[in-house]
């Protein structure tokens, strides 16, 4: 059975984030900062949310949206109503405009070679955004559906995006001819986003069924249920890295993350949100940062490379509130060690590296 987690915006263990998701309308992972980044409509803000689940500003934007977010290189991209803008990853500062006249931005995705490709939603249109010369064309226009979110699929040079409507059909756009075809005509309704797993395995978010759906790569077998009893589910993304599967729930403002179990139908619970040990490399003293997702039993010991017990950790009432313990290796001989916390049944190893 296939468990899910919604993260709130504000934890029932009492811990107060200085900002809270509002109208959440699509998500990406910044893999070089270790975040996930989350598009608000409401606040028409862009949030940052670290690895110990701590929510910040990383860029206030003006007019619509943002609603579509896709980072290339060291800028975050955004849907902007009829413009697309990119804020710097290092500072969140405004470095690239582009108006293309759109009646309404709303999905963002990007290819091998520096282009960006939105979705008009409103006008039922495709644009592609140089990004090197911010310089624009229209590659598809009068669309029979409106086109929502949109994916690159490099293999095959075309970019697959999903469609709002009863029935809604899945289509790709070839990017040498621009031709459009449809892949599948699906029984869901109302399909807002769309994302690729490692495997090349589609994810699609659909607002009819409140749930998200996996499809194969090439939309050969019947869909597999991936979650359920969402709230007006967004613009997904697949953080690959870690196989988790972040949902923009845009009508109750959380946001979903699922732990994907690639290549099987079993998808297990995300128990563990985040988990860091800072410093690492540990001159003597450091402090492991964890979340989880539900009140667990937890310890943790430290052993050698040869798998040997050299320490434990202990945790107080405080410690499993603050989600932070500190780490007193000051014992021990420079090396690697490995960190072993347990949860119940779960565990996670984290490599130290002690000078």
């Amino acid at each position: 059975m296939q468990k899910i987690t919604t993260l709130l915006a504000l934890l029932t263990s009492g811990v107060l984030f200085s900002q809270a998701y509002s109208g959440p309308e699509s998500v990406e992972y910044d893999y070089a900062n270790s975040r996930w980044l989350v598009a608000n409509t409401t606040s028409h803000q862009v949030l940052a949310r670290s690895s110990t689940g701590v929510l910040t500003v990383f860029a206030t934007l003006t007019g619509s949206g943002p609603y579509g977010i896709e980072i290339v290189g060291d800028v975050l991209y955004c849907c902007n109503g009829a413009s697309v803008r990119g804020y710097s990853l290092a500072t969140g500062t405004n470095v690239f405009n582009v108006n293309v006249g759109a009646t309404f931005l709303n999905g963002l995705t990007h290819d091998n070679s520096g282009n960006l490709y939105a979705t008009d939603f409103s006008g039922k249109k495709i644009y592609k955004i140089v990004i090197a010369t911010s310089t624009f064309s229209t590659i598809a226009t009068g669309l029979v559906q409106s086109p929502n979110g949109i994916v690159f699929d490099g293999a095959n040079n075309r970019c697959v995006f999903a469609n709002w409507g009863s029935n809604a059909p899945i289509k790709a756009i070839d990017l040498t001819s621009f031709a459009v075809t449809t892949l599948i005509t699906t029984t869901s309704s109302n399909i807002d986003g769309i994302s690729r797993d490692a495997a090349g395995n589609y994810y699609i978010s659909t607002w009819g069924g409140q749930n998200v759906l996996r499809y194969d790569s090439a939309f050969a077998n019947a869909p597999v249920s991936v979650a359920t009893g969402l709230s007006n589910p967004a613009d997904i993304f697949v953080n690959t890295v870690d196989n988790v599967l972040g949902i923009p729930n845009s009508g109750n403002n959380t946001v979903t993350f699922v732990n994907l179990a690639l290549g099987s139908d079993t998808f297990e619970v995300n128990w563990l949100q985040s988990i860091s040990v800072s410093p690492n490399p540990i001159v003597s003293v450091a402090t492991l940062h964890f979340e989880l997702n539900a009140l667990m039993k937890v310890s943790a010991e430290i052993v050698n490379i040869e798998g040997k017990i050299v320490g434990n950790l202990y945790f107080n009432d405080d410690a499993l509130q603050s989600g932070s313990v500190e780490i007193d290796l000051s014992d021990l001989n420079s090396g690697v060690y490995y960190l072993i916390f347990k949860a119940d049944v779960h565990s996670k190893t984290i490599p130290l590296l002690v000078k």
